[in-house]
C-alpha cells in the first residue's frame, strides 16, 4: 500500500509503503485465523506482515497456509529477543523498509477499519507518530471489561487534552502508525517490556513529533478477569518505571518535559504512595496511635472530594457513550477492587522498575479463546494486605480511635470484597 502526498491510499501512486505488522507471540491459532480472515476483507492491497514467536512447527505450518491463502507474509523468529520491539525491529530488516515507509503495528485481538487508516494517515505530513483512539471491544463480557471500557473514555480524553496542550502524546503498542526514517533515527524500536511508551519518550526528546488522532478508532480487548488484568498491570508498572529511570533527566531537559514526566509517572508512583499510606495507617493502628481530626478533615478534602469528581467524570463519560450509570456504577466498581487489590504488586513492579532491580516476565495478555480460562495464581500478596487491614481495623475499635475506624474502614470493605470476588471467580 502506498501513500500520496496528499495523504490518501493509493495503491498504484508513488510515495513511502505501508507495512501492516501483526506480532503474534504464543497467541490462540483460533484467534490468528480470525485475525487474518478479518484484514482480508480490510483492503486487498495492504502489505500485510505476521511476525511470529514461540511456536511449533506443526502451528508453523498451519500459520504459514493461512498467509499463502491470505496473501498475507508470515515470518518466524527462531530465537526471539528484545521483546515486542525486537520483533519489529526483525520485520523492519527482513522487508527491507525505506526511511520513506510507514509501520501501522497492529495487535492480533485489535479491529480497525479502512476509515481508520485514511484517519491516520492524514496526520503523516505533519508527525513522525499517528496514535489511534481505542475502544475496549469487549466491554461487555465482565464487569472488570466494562470498567475498563469506562475508564478508557476518560484516557483518551487525556489523551487529547495532552496533544492540544503540548503538541505529544505517549505512542501506543496496538494501531499507531510510525514513520522509519523517524524509527531509525531514534534507534529503532526499544527492546524492553514497554517499546511502545518508550518509543514515546524517545520521539520525545528528539524534537520528533507524535500526534492524536481523535478519530481514528481501533477495537481492542482488555482483560475480562483479575489474572489477566493483573499481569497487563505488573508489566505496564514496570516498565514505565524503566522509562522514567532511563530518560528522566533528558526529558527534563526539554521543554513540557515535567508534563511529560508527570503523565508518565504520576499513576503508577500513585500506587507507591497509597501503598506508603496503607502501611503507615495499619502501623499507626497497631501502636494505638490517633490520627488527629485536623489530618481527617484534610484527608476528606484532598482525596475524597477528588475521588467523588473523579467518579463524577466517569459516571458521565458513561452517559454520554451511551452507557447507564446506574448500571455500570458496578462496573466502575470492579474496576477500582481490581486496583486495590493489586495495589501492593503494582507498587513493587514500578519501584523494581524505578529502581533497575529484577524483572518481569512478560507473558501476553490471555486472548481469543485464552482469555476465557481462569489461571490460578499466587494471592499471598493479597491475603497479606487483607489481613493486615483487617488487623488495622480491629486495633482501632479496641484503642476506640475514631478517626483511624473512619480511614480504615473504607480500606477493610475494599479488600475483604475485592479477595472474596477473587476466590469466587467474579473479580
Amino acid at each position: 500500500m502506498k501513500i500520496r502526498q496528499g495523504g490518501g491510499i493509493n495503491s498504484g501512486g508513488a510515495g513511502g509503503r505501508v507495512f501492516l505488522v501483526i506480532p503474534v507471540k504464543s497467541e490462540p491459532l483460533d484467534l490468528v485465523e480470525v485475525s487474518m480472515r478479518r484484514l482480508a476483507s480490510l483492503q486487498p492491497d495492504l502489505n500485510v506482515i505476521y511476525i511470529l514467536d514461540n511456536y511449533d512447527d506443526s502451528t508453523l505450518n498451519v500459520i504459514r497456509a493461512l498467509g499463502n491463502k491470505y496473501g498475507f507474509r508470515v515470518i518466524h523468529r527462531e530465537k526471539p529477543s528484545g521483546y515486542k520491539g525486537g520483533a519489529l525491529n526483525h520485520v523492519i530488516r527482513r522487508a527491507d523498509m525505506r526511511d520513506g515507509d510507514y509501520m501501522l503495528v497492529l495487535d492480533i485481538d485489535s479491529v480497525m477499519n479502512r476509515e481508520t487508516i485514511n484517519e491516520l494517515l492524514k496526520h503523516i505530513n505533519s508527525a513522525s507518530a499517528v496514535v489511534p483512539h481505542w475502544v475496549a471491544s469487549n466491554g461487555n463480557d465482565s464487569l472488570l471489561a466494562r470498567g475498563q471500557w469506562i475508564g478508557y473514555l476518560l484516557f483518551f480524553r487525556v489523551l487529547k487534552a495532552l496533544n492540544e496542550l503540548i503538541g505529544w502524546v505517549p505512542i501506543l503498542g496496538s494501531g499507531s502508525l510510525v514513520s522509519i526514517g523517524a524509527l531509525r533515527r531514534v534507534g529503532y524500536w526499544p527492546e524492553d517490556v514497554l517499546e511502545d511508551v518508550e518509543l514515546g519518550v524517545r520521539f520525545f526528546i528528539n524534537d520528533l513529533r507524535v500526534t492524536y488522532a481523535d478519530n481514528a478508532f481501533v477495537n481492542v480487548e482488555v482483560p475480562i478477569n483479575y489474572t489477566g488484568f493483573l499481569r497487563q498491570q505488573l508489566r505496564w508498572s514496570f516498565g514505565v518505571g524503566r522509562v522514567v529511570r532511563k530518560y528522566f533527566w533528558q526529558v527534563m531537559r526539554k521543554r513540557h518535559g515535567a508534563t511529560v514526566l508527570l503523565y508518565l509517572g504520576g499513576q503508577y508512583f500513585a500506587y507507591v504512595l497509597q501503598l506508603t499510606s496503607i502501611l503507615m495507617l495499619v502501623a499507626m493502628n497497631i501502636a494505638g496511635i490517633s490520627i488527629p481530626l485536623w489530618a481527617f478533615v484534610a484527608l476528606l478534602i484532598l482525596v475524597v472530594l477528588p475521588l467523588l469528581m473523579y467518579l463524577y467524570s466517569l459516571l458521565m463519560l458513561d452517559r454520554e457513550f451511551g452507557g447507564d450509570p446506574r448500571r455500570d456504577i458496578f462496573a466502575i466498581n470492579s474496576a477500582n477492587l481490581a486496583f486495590i487489590m493489586a495495589l501492593p504488586r503494582i507498587a513493587a513492579a514500578n519501584l523494581m522498575g524505578l529502581l533497575n532491580i529484577g524483572r518481569i516476565e512478560w507473558i501476553p495478555t490471555p486472548k481469543g479463546s485464552r482469555k476465557w480460562v481462569r489461571e490460578s495464581i499466587n494471592l499471598l500478596p493479597e491475603y497479606l494486605m487483607t489481613v493486615l487491614v483487617i488487623t488495622a481495623f480491629i486495633l482501632s475499635i479496641i484503642h476506640l480511635n475514631l478517626t483511624n475506624i473512619l480511614i480504615t474502614l473504607p480500606y477493610l470493605a475494599g479488600y475483604v470484597r475485592g479477595l472474596w470476588r477473587i476466590l469466587n471467580g467474579t473479580l
